[in-house]
């Protein structure tokens, strides 16, 4: 394993090995991508309008809370920020992350429409 100062082995912040860090952040991309695409299989434009509007819009919730989760525990090894903030910054970033996914995804797919796909 090369340790020099450029290419460190562990990370300084978590002391984790950097495929250990790597595995999370995938998952926790993962998760935030498989939110985002329970949201888009909604058959709905509002939870009203389908059976399966509300058990997909939960499931989301619920894979979503998964990543927050898993972000809450990265975050969970810095003494400097406080629980609440460690809680609101996890929530903050997979509701951007979802949001952001949702409104990239739904410009490809009127992108598509527009040409006749």
């Amino acid at each position: 394993m090369n340790n020099s100062s450029l290419f460190p082995a562990e990370d300084s912040v978590t002391k984790a090995p950097r495929w250990r860090l790597w595995r999370g952040r995938a998952l926790i991309f993962g998760l935030i991508t498989a939110s985002t695409a329970t949201l888009l299989v909604c058959p709905c434009d509002y939870t009203g309008g389908s059976p399966h509007a509300l058990s997909l819009i939960a499931l989301s919730i619920l894979i979503g809370a998964g990543a927050a989760l898993l972000i809450y525990r990265e975050l969970r090894r810095r003494s400097d920020i406080t629980v609440f903030l460690k809680a609101v910054i996890a929530i903050g970033i997979v509701v951007i992350g979802v949001y952001a996914e949702f409104a990239v995804a739904m410009e490809y797919i009127a992108w598509l429409a527009l040409r006749g796909r």
